[in-house]
């Protein structure tokens, strides 16, 4: 019952939903994440977080990178949220032009890439 009521806490945001639908899709790392929500990458950290505590959320790491994942449901009401993830996907707005920045993303590549540092001139001498 204590866990139900982290989920349920863990819902009750319009930020957290979006990310559940997209983790919902696949695996994404902070990074996809911000890019897609168009947010600071504190704030999905944040609400990342929340995810986790409630055992909605799974992470692994691979190098300097966080990826998140669903969990596979081991509740009810886990599993009844999952249903409502696959439905909500297709009938919220906001839903669907998340999951379009999404493919428009994939479409353009991996961004999680190492970034170089640049070269300043001073750094050359």
């Amino acid at each position: 019952m204590e866990n139900d009521l982290e989920v349920f806490k863990a819902c009750a945001d319009q930020t957290r939903l979006r990310v559940l639908l997209l983790l919902s899709e696949r695996e994404l790392c902070v990074c996809e994440l911000v890019e897609v929500l168009t947010m600071p990458q504190g704030k999905i950290s944040r609400h990342l977080a929340v995810l986790k505590h409630a055992d909605l959320v799974q992470s692994r790491r691979e190098g300097t990178w966080i990826y998140y994942a669903l969990r596979k449901p081991d509740t009810g009401l886990q599993k009844r949220l999952h249903t409502y993830l696959r439905a909500a996907s297709l009938e919220h707005t906001k839903a669907v032009e998340d999951l379009q920045r999404l493919d428009e993303l994939a479409a353009r590549g991996q961004i999680c890439v190492p970034r170089t540092r640049r070269r300043t001139s001073a750094a050359l001498r």
